[in-house]
């Protein structure tokens, strides 16, 4: 069986649980071959309900556990800061805006090379993804990170967020992270670097 770690719950998280659940119902990512766990230590804010894929009634209950139950993948209710979190798994995305996370991912499939990893990447209308390859060294995914000290972001422009604004990056990369699966899952290749902005 594949285990399969999704780091994040949020904009990004929230929407690749919803397509992964889909792919699973169309047998095209078979739950008797994949075990997919989330991780989040966030709860349901109002302010999350605009853009990531919660509701109401979600509002003050744990991210990771809401998809659990709308899901049935498994919730870590958590901060992944630490390398022995990783362990156990064959394939890791990153769906949380923390550089600190994706330098400890980096670093850590680096050293486990047979991890496979994902770094899915949303800001307002422009979006990433990154994948295991040997164009993605470390020293080239390491230049890709702001300052290590840098607080966590948003999927969405904080300024767009104050005017009412939303965008679909975040959507847009989810369903791109699961295309990336999915070749994964199939041993097919995924371009090492997917950008684009809106």
């Amino acid at each position: 069986m594949k285990k399969i770690l999704i780091v994040g719950a949020g904009g990004i998280g929230s929407w690749l649980a919803a397509n992964l659940y889909d792919l699973i119902c169309w047998e095209q990512l078979p739950d008797s071959n994949v075990e997919i766990t989330i991780a989040d230590d966030d709860h349901v804010e109002a302010k999350n309900i605009s853009y990531q894929n919660f509701e109401d009634e979600d509002i003050m209950d744990p991210k990771a556990a809401v998809l659990h139950a709308r899901y049935g993948f498994k919730a870590l209710e958590k901060r992944i800061t630490d390398e022995r979190d990783l362990y156990g798994y064959d394939c890791i995305v990153s769906a949380v805006d923390n550089p600190k996370f994706r330098r400890l991912l980096f670093e850590y499939c680096h050293v486990y090379s047979r991890t496979h990893w994902i770094d899915l990447r949303s800001e307002g209308r422009t979006i990433a993804a990154f994948t295991t390859s040997e164009k993605n060294t470390l020293e080239k995914m390491l230049d890709t990170l702001g300052p290590e000290d840098a607080e966590d972001g948003s999927c969405q422009l904080q300024f767009e967020l104050d005017n009412d604004i939303i965008q679909q990056g975040n959507k847009i990369v989810a369903v791109i992270g699961s295309q990336y699966i999915l070749n994964w899952h199939r041993f097919d290749t995924s371009p090492p670097v997917f950008s684009f902005n809106f």
